[in-house]
């Protein structure tokens, strides 16, 4: 909640309607209020109510659904000078549009190494400026609002999520849904395939398996001219193209 401006909160209230329902109160009644809540991992909260400025959020949703509405409903905004990094923050490698000038020396005092190309500035290599949690001073914060860089997020920030009696921090809760999903997919792929290879009989691979024990018994069938339902019509192929060529043979 902290540095979280009046109308955000009002307009994430409104966006996020009746999945989640917040509740704000000082932090002495909030570490009583869990202390005696009468659930195990509750009182766990408690080390975490004095981060910033703490509310409750109480919600159906399980954790990952619950960050990840949060998450929709940030906004970026530039870094002010004494606010905390959410993340190392890592001015990446590449050309500006800066012309040679002092901001090439501002650069290198908040530890951005910098030089000249094609007369323009240019950052070197990828440099990791604050570390997340780190107070971002007043130098840094106009560099990076020169760089157009907005590391802030504006929204609720999820601390930690309680659910029955697990609790998972945020960077726990921080994945990437879609490249999770993708992951997923390539491990039962790979799964699939590795039961497969080895010839592990499961739901799965059954069906796998039985096409591949009949595709191999009907090549030894038609090897060693066994006669079967199955291969009896392409042996009698065989032996038919056998004898046209052992006739033309003879009329020679």
């Amino acid at each position: 909640m902290e540095d979280l401006p009046s109308r955000e909160l009002q307009k994430i209230r409104e966006n996020v309607g009746d999945k989640v329902n917040l509740r704000m109160t000082r932090k002495t009644l909030l570490r009583l209020a869990l202390a005696a809540s009468g659930r195990k991992s509750a009182s766990k909260l408690v080390e975490h109510v004095d981060e910033g400025m703490p509310a409750l959020l109480l919600s159906e949703l399980d954790s990952f659904e619950l960050w990840q509405l949060l998450k929709e409903n940030m906004s970026e905004s530039p870094a002010k000078p004494g606010q905390k990094a959410p993340f190392d923050i890592i001015i990446p490698a590449g050309p500006t549009s800066f012309a040679p000038g002092p901001i090439l020396g501002e650069l290198g005092d908040v530890g951005i190494k910098a030089g000249i190309n094609a007369g323009k500035i240019e950052i070197k290599e990828d440099s990791l400026v604050v570390k997340e949690g780190e107070e971002i001073n007043e130098k840094l914060s106009a560099i990076l609002s020169r760089l157009n860089i907005r590391p802030m997020k504006m929204g609720l920030n999820l601390i930690v999520s309680l659910e029955d009696e697990t609790l998972f921090l945020r960077k726990t809760l921080d994945v990437d849904s879609e490249e999770y999903a993708k992951d997923l997919g390539k491990s039962y792929s790979d799964a699939v395939k590795l039961a497969y290879g080895v010839g592990i009989i499961n739901k799965v691979t059954a069906k796998l398996l039985l096409q591949k024990a009949e595709t191999d018994a009907m090549k030894l069938a038609y090897s060693q001219s066994i006669l079967t339902d199955k291969v009896k019509d392409l042996l009698l192929v065989k032996a038919n193209a056998d004898a046209t060529k052992l006739t033309g043979e003879i009329g020679k």
